[in-house]
């Protein structure tokens, strides 16, 4: 989606916001324009009833003025919404690959930071589109108080487009500049917050505020050049006004010593002549406009982004059986996954196994949907992914993270965090095949405490992210490292329970441990990218490479195999 598209549909979502300010701006600019006449005709005729016109007009630009500015205020705030909704329902759509395109800061400065600004553009719209409503009615108008008047207005009419282009396109591309800086720095910031227990921990506090400080140079620099490129539109009109109010004024009073106008209407004159150069001065509007078109380029960009392909395919009933067909991932110039092809039994646990930076937890990503492969396809149960309803392949896969990020207000949300939340007995059923139960009722109000109040160690952590993964009614299961966190004991207790509760359901595996992969019915083990072996473990412990894998285990695995 281009900008000029974005900014148009903004428009269009301020609704009758939008439509009301746009006629309120024309009461505006109709009274503006029929006042220098109402004066110039009291001045004339010193009448009662002029008078009276001239107080109605000042009383009816005043309430639409006040009118303006709620409407202003509303219209920005409808099409804020509108692209923030837009922005989000297009970022948690991103597979994994595009998202991380995006850092997390970019993203918020995008989403906070660009659709406000672009969202100006109703306000922005309405306003030069009045402002050149009142230009072209002071120019008639002068026209038809004496036509060499507006003779010599229109000659300044090619100077105004030119004026108006150039500033429009410094004023945006210096907009997207500022914003990408800022949106560093929110980055930078976000990395500390993230990691303030390590900087402190190695007395580096200095050192990373120099470091997140350290783009604030470019921020000054774009945040002067804005208001530098305004100071030369400024100082270019305050150059030409004068000299062509002098000209207006001399001619006017020209004609006012021949007869041809009369006193109020020389008084009218100063009052158009100010109206009819309205477009020029509009440096104010022009900036806005360019600061709003800027920002939605990098609104448009996020838009722009490919969701992962899907079909209108249901998913058919089956056990569960998993296919990958030369999948090839690359990432930054790298290969990650190098034409692998896996065939997963339905029912089966499959441990996926190699050394760090060997494809398995890209790998695990391909076979749940959550990254689409550079090449290559996935099925499941005879039926490719991208070919399916994407809410029929989330309900098909289920997830358990080595990190899982708890969402909610309360435990019990996180935990049954869906569309359609299970029933309580199926929540507590989880939890005990997680063995999260216990530490979840010695919590102060149970599964119903607040997330706010939590403070979890790891292992209690993806004890819960298990449990959300378990109850869901998902034909295949994979575990991304989800239970490196608990001790060798707790995850015997819990693999065990995995097992009863999950026995026909399809497991894939990501083992770091020599447990893990001699308790799977079949190992999948990668080496840079390339599947080296797929066959149970105690087979593939005869590979020297194979028991390399598990390290300090060497030896141990040595006098097994």
């Amino acid at each position: 989606m281009g900008s000029h598209r974005l900014l148009l549909g903004t428009l269009r979502s301020a609704g009758w916001y939008g439509t009301g300010l746009a006629l309120v701006a024309l009461v505006e600019v109709s009274t503006a324009l029929a006042l220098p006449m109402a004066v110039a005709t009291a001045v004339d005729t010193l009448t009662g009833s002029a008078m009276v016109v001239v107080a109605v007009l000042l009383a009816a630009a005043t309430v639409a003025e006040m009118a303006g500015v709620v409407l202003e205020k509303r219209a920005e705030a409808h099409g804020a919404l509108r692209l923030r909704r837009s922005l989000l329902s297009r970022v948690l759509g991103f597979d994994l690959g595009t998202a991380r395109r995006f850092t997390t800061g970019d993203l918020v400065s995008r989403t906070l930071q660009s659709t406000t600004a672009a969202a100006t553009v109703t306000m922005t719209a309405v306003s030069l589109y009045a402002s050149l409503l009142t230009s072209v009615g002071g120019v008639i108008a002068l026209v038809l108080i004496d036509v060499w008047l507006g003779v010599v207005l229109l000659a300044l009419v090619p100077a105004v487009f030119l004026f108006s282009g150039w500033l429009t396109r410094q004023l945006s591309a210096n907009t997207e500049r500022y914003q990408g800086v800022f949106a560093d720095l929110l980055a930078r910031l976000e990395d500390s917050l993230r990691g303030a227990r390590t900087i402190r921990a190695s007395g580096t506090v200095e050192r990373e505020t120099d470091r997140v400080l350290a783009v604030l140079p470019r921020l000054s620099a774009e945040g002067r050049e804005f208001w530098r490129v305004q100071e030369k539109a400024i100082w270019r009109a305050n150059l030409v006004m004068p000299l062509l109010q002098v000209a207006v004024l001399a001619v006017a009073g020209h004609a006012a010593l021949l007869g041809r106008i009369t006193p109020g209407e020389f008084l009218a004159v100063q009052g158009y002549f100010g109206f009819a150069t309205e477009v020029f001065r509009q440096n104010v509007m022009l900036a806005r406009l360019a600061r709003a078109q800027g920002s939605a380029e990098r609104v448009a960009e996020v838009l722009g982004q490919p969701l992962p392909p899907s079909g209108p395919a249901p998913l058919a009933p089956g056990p569960g059986s998993l296919s990958l067909r030369g999948i090839r991932v690359d990432r930054d110039g790298h290969r990650v996954l190098d034409g692998v092809d896996l065939d997963i039994p339905a029912g089966s646990t499959v441990a996926l196994v190699g050394p760090s930076g060997s494809g398995k937890s890209t790998l695990a990503e391909v076979a749940g949907g959550l990254l689409h492969p550079d090449s290559g396809a996935v099925s499941v149960d005879g039926q490719r992914l991208d070919e399916l309803r994407r809410e029929d392949v989330r309900g098909a896969i289920a997830y358990a993270f080595e990190r899982p990020h708890l969402l909610g207000e309360t435990v019990a949300d996180a935990v049954g965090y869906a569309d359609q939340p299970p029933p309580r007995d199926r929540l507590v059923a989880a939890l005990r095949t997680s063995r999260a139960e216990d530490f979840v009722n010695r919590l102060p109000k149970g599964s119903r405490t607040p997330l706010a109040r939590l403070r979890l160690s790891g292992g209690e952590l993806q004890r819960l992210g298990l449990a959300r993964a378990v109850w869901r009614e998902a034909r295949i299961v994979v575990f991304d490292d989800a239970t490196s966190s608990v001790d060798t004991a707790t995850e015997a207790d819990i693999t065990a329970a995995l097992g009863r509760a999950l026995t026909t359901r399809t497991r894939l595996v990501l083992a770091h441990r020599l447990g893990t992969a001699a308790q799977a019915d079949i190992v999948a083990w990668l080496d840079r990218g390339r599947l080296r072996g797929f066959a149970p473990h105690h087979e593939l412990l005869r590979e020297p490479d194979y028991r390399a894998v598990f390290g300090a285990h060497t030896a141990e695995l040595a006098g097994t195999a």
